[in-house]
């Protein structure tokens, strides 16, 4: 995959999980979970045991139990992932400072002065991320939700 990919390998094994409790024909079944395969192919983590070897199994149960240590945050993220999150937090960073600076510079009255300091706290995200995304950030508390789609940085 590109550097441009935004997706998490974490929501699509989450999805994967949901869909194969679903599925009801073995034909369906042995489709998502060479999907899944993809998805860890790609994300370059099918050499990493804990990730590859649950979807090579093929085992539900051990690719729940890893969904549940991610969130509990028992096991760390999925290195693509993490690269994920972190670009996505640069964006909305970048995002921030701009719109700062730009209320900054727009905020005095007289342009012989210098604009006061903005009191701008939050953003609404960079569209390019899915929602997913801003929602583990949320969650894993880098991020705090202001309402009407707008994140803040919280400093961790």
């Amino acid at each position: 995959m590109t550097d441009e990919a935004h997706w998490l390998l974490s929501a699509r094994l989450r999805a994967t999980v949901t869909s194969l409790e679903a599925a009801s024909d073995e034909a369906t079944r042995a489709a998502l979970w060479r999907a899944a395969e993809r998805a860890v192919d790609e994300a370059g983590a099918a050499e990493d045991a804990d990730v590859a070897l649950p979807v090579m199994e093929r085992s539900q149960p051990d690719l729940l139990a890893l969904l549940a240590a991610w969130d509990a945050r028992r096991k760390p993220l999925p290195v693509w992932d993490q690269a994920v999150l972190k670009r996505a937090m640069k964006a909305l960073n970048r995002r921030l400072d701009l719109t700062r600076g730009d209320d900054e510079v727009s905020s005095s009255r007289n342009p012989l002065t210098r604009g006061g300091a903005s009191s701008i706290t939050g953003v609404r995200p960079p569209e390019r991320y899915p929602t997913e995304v801003w929602a583990l950030l949320v969650a894993h508390g880098r991020l705090r939700d202001a309402g009407d789609g707008v994140l803040e940085p919280t400093g961790k």
